[in-house]
């Protein structure tokens, strides 16, 4: 793990209690609740027909991964990893977790120190973004898709098969691919 990240679990980690001690227990209103993403999604601008098959959308990732919604678009995974799906109609993902959600969602968004993937070319469709160092197993990720490395400079990560042989080593980051075919990887290392 890069000294960068390991700075950056141990702050987050950090903030995260401090929040929890200082603001106690989360209120009714900022529960992670059906009816408080609903009410996220429709803030963003998303009609009900959008925000139910949003919801549906998320529902079916739920019922084949291993995590908990925590916004209207996103879901974090037990191993880490991060999945968000795009709005219904639209082509990149967006954060619907903020008052900004209703801007005009960006090509290959991706957080800095972070390994992107997409389930269609060109940084478009839902995405899974890695961070910790260690071996993600890949859930129905299959067909063209892409990927962005927005790790620390130079960072690579690398793809596996079934048996957890190397297939890929990305180039060093920052660096993209716009279409890649993810049906033989099963496993991802970030770093």
């Amino acid at each position: 793990m890069s000294i960068l990240k390991r700075y950056a679990s141990l702050a987050t980690a950090a903030l995260a209690l401090s929040a929890v001690a200082l603001t106690g227990p989360a209120s009714a209103d900022t529960a992670r609740t059906p009816a408080a993403f609903d009410k996220q999604a429709r803030a963003a601008g998303l009609s009900r027909d959008d925000a139910d098959a949003l919801q549906a959308k998320v529902d079916r990732y739920l019922a084949r991964q291993d995590g908990r919604q925590v916004s209207a678009n996103e879901i974090a995974l037990a191993d880490g990893a991060k999945l968000t799906v795009t709005v219904p109609g639209e082509r990149y993902v967006r954060d619907l977790s903020t008052p900004t959600a209703s801007r005009a969602a960006a090509q290959w968004e991706c957080d800095y120190t972070y390994l992107c993937m997409f389930r269609q070319t060109l940084g478009m469709g839902d995405r899974l973004a890695l961070y910790h160092c260690q071996d993600y197993a890949l859930r129905d990720w299959t067909g063209d898709g892409s990927y962005y490395n927005n790790q620390t400079p130079g960072t690579r990560a690398v793809f596996k098969n079934q048996n957890r042989n190397v297939i890929h080593t990305t180039l060093g980051a920052p660096f993209s691919v716009a279409s890649y075919d993810w049906t033989p990887v099963w496993f991802v290392r970030p770093c």
